[in-house]
């Protein structure tokens, strides 16, 4: 068979395991998260308040106008999101320093491996929203059912 149409991955209380390299895996959160949600909301802001300052968008923004300093990127702010609220553990992941030894999660060394990998932040993205979006329809099934 050329294709083959599986069940819906099981979420457990909101997480699941997704692969992401031969061999390794996350533990991926629900963009349902509240301190996620929160947390996003604080970086949007915080880079719309930049975009402002800055005029970008609009017809009188150039760079010229813009201050000789940097100011970090949204990519940067997004993959420690990610990793503070939606990765919550790994498996087959080490670190250079101890090859071979299983790494225990951390935000910062999640951060590493999405700046590494910057394709594994959409598989989380992606996951994430999946949880999300599942939870919702089995919540309406439910209320469907009353």
């Amino acid at each position: 068979m050329g294709i083959t149409i599986k069940k819906p991955e099981l979420d457990i209380e909101g997480q699941r395991w997704v692969d992401f390299a031969p061999g390794a895996k996350l533990l991926v959160a629900s963009f349902g998260n509240p301190m996620f949600k929160s947390h996003k909301a604080i970086i949007q802001r915080h880079l719309d308040s930049i975009d402002l300052q800055t005029k970008a968008g609009t017809k009188d923004f150039s760079l010229d106008s813009v201050a000789e300093v940097e100011i970090e990127s949204g990519d940067d702010l997004y993959f420690e999101l990610a990793a503070r609220h939606l990765i919550k553990d790994w498996q087959g992941v080490d670190v250079a320093d101890n090859p071979g030894v299983p790494a225990q999660y951390t935000p910062k060394l999640g951060v590493e491996l999405l700046k590494m990998m910057p394709d594994v932040y959409w598989i989380v993205v992606r996951a994430a929203l999946d949880i999300m979006t599942r939870a919702k329809e089995r919540a309406a099934e439910t209320s469907e059912k009353q």
